[in-house]
């Protein structure tokens, strides 16, 4: 059998991500997202010194930057945000950033959702040496608690929403970088009698 390829890898990460969300599997989840052990011994100084850094930072007065300029002209924090820092924007939530924030998100979705399943379409994947792009529309069918007086589940909705997934190589295989899911707006009637040229 022949060895999978990059963008088979990378497909398998993003399928597994996917179905760790459906089996409410947090566990798996969260071993499916960068950490700082993934990334090679002095990547991971630079992160450890970055998170130093950000942490001392929080506790100036102003709240601004105190990081100094690197000599090749970026600060440290967007250095090192580049080698370790994970991202993840839900749907209507604001930008999370750093593997608790992040976790912590997916904890409260797991705990408020009873059933999720994704159907994912238009699925693309680029490879570039250490990094992978994947984007796809999710075609989400969710459902929230059951009433009170039921075992049934509660109402089922539907939800369109596309999304890029950054996956990074690691010595254990693809890890995810970042995720950003965007709701797609549907049309409704009046928006396409507005379309129609007169």
């Amino acid at each position: 059998m022949s060895t999978p390829t990059d963008v088979e890898q990378v497909e398998a990460a993003n399928t597994a991500y996917y179905e760790a969300m459906e089996r409410g599997d947090f566990e798996e989840l969260s071993g499916l997202w960068l950490a700082p052990g993934d990334l090679p011994a002095d990547e991971f100084a630079e992160y450890a010194e970055y998170t130093a850094n950000a942490e001392a930072a929080e506790g100036t007065e102003d709240g601004e930057d105190t990081e100094s300029t690197e000599d090749n002209g970026t600060t440290g924090g967007t250095r090192n945000a580049r080698v370790g820092q994970i991202f993840c924007v839900h749907p209507g939530w604001h930008a999370l950033t750093g593997r608790g924030e992040v976790l912590r998100s997916y904890a409260l979705i797991m705990a408020n959702t009873e059933y999720i399943q994704f159907f994912l379409t238009d699925v693309q994947v680029s490879v570039a040496g250490d990094t992978a792009l994947v984007s796809c529309t999710e075609n989400i069918l969710s459902g929230g608690p059951a009433p009170e007086d039921s075992d049934e589940l509660g109402p089922l909705v539907g939800q369109l929403v596309v999304a890029t997934n950054v996956f990074r190589r690691t010595p254990d295989g693809w890890k995810l970088w970042s995720h950003h899911a965007s709701p797609v707006l549907a049309e409704t009637d009046e928006d396409e009698a507005d379309d129609t040229p007169a």
